[in-house]
């Protein structure tokens, strides 16, 4: 039996008579299913016993998912759409930076893969942000906005990198999320059949058309 640990609740021990228990219904329905789902199992290593904090839910909420992962997303869909006639971009020959960003988010299957049958899913998910970061970093630092006068053929080479990188960080993230990762793959043209692990190891077609992109991880507005 594989088993959770101990909540507390903002450093306190949950109780009926201090009424601070915690309903998930109104979580979910406050924060939303997949954020709660992704909180509880990146916040504190599975089976160790954790605390349950407001601030930090929506810090995971605003900065892991919105500003991370969301924003990535977001961007690299946007930037298709609008540069790209929405179409899945032909891409170039491939340069250094082009290749490890490939490199690494290829190998993420078997890591998250040894990690999940460990129980460790905060370090899958860990293993998975790294990727994001990375694939962040890249876009910063391929500019595709500025290449797209400069080097139209080259933006759309970082455009298709980054796409199929989101691709495959979905089909992972289906496993904590799988609502808002079947969302970023229905918004990617990922029919049902191509997000499996077997699939994880293809590629997105050129050409194919994609619906308009939109938002999958709003930032948390606290009211």
């Amino acid at each position: 039996v594989f088993a959770h640990g101990w909540w507390t609740n903002e450093g306190k021990k949950i109780s009926k008579s201090l009424g601070n228990v915690i309903d998930p219904t109104d979580m979910v329905e406050r924060f939303g299913v997949d954020q709660v789902r992704y909180f509880l199992l990146r916040e504190v290593p599975f089976g160790n016993d954790g605390d349950f904090s407001q601030k930090a839910m929506i810090n995971r909420i605003n900065g892991d998912l919105a500003n991370d992962y969301g924003n990535l997303a977001q961007r690299v869909l946007s930037m298709i759409a609008k540069n790209c006639n929405g179409l899945v971009p032909e891409p170039g020959p491939f340069n250094n930076d082009d290749d490890a960003l490939q490199n690494s988010t290829a190998a993420l299957l078997e890591i998250v893969r040894d990690q999940l049958d460990l129980q460790a899913f905060h370090e899958g998910l860990e293993s998975i942000w790294l990727v994001i970061r990375a694939a962040n970093i890249y876009i910063d630092l391929q500019a595709p906005w500025k290449l797209r006068n400069e080097d139209p053929d080259r933006m759309a080479t970082v455009l298709y990198i980054l796409a199929d990188t989101i691709r495959r960080l979905a089909i992972l993230t289906q496993a904590f999320m799988p609502t808002a990762s079947s969302q970023i793959l229905d918004q990617l043209g990922v029919a049902e059949g191509g997000r499996d692990f077997i699939a994880f190891n293809s590629a997105l077609v050129p050409g194919r058309h994609l619906p308009a992109p939109s938002g999958v991880f709003p930032r948390f507005q606290k009211v």
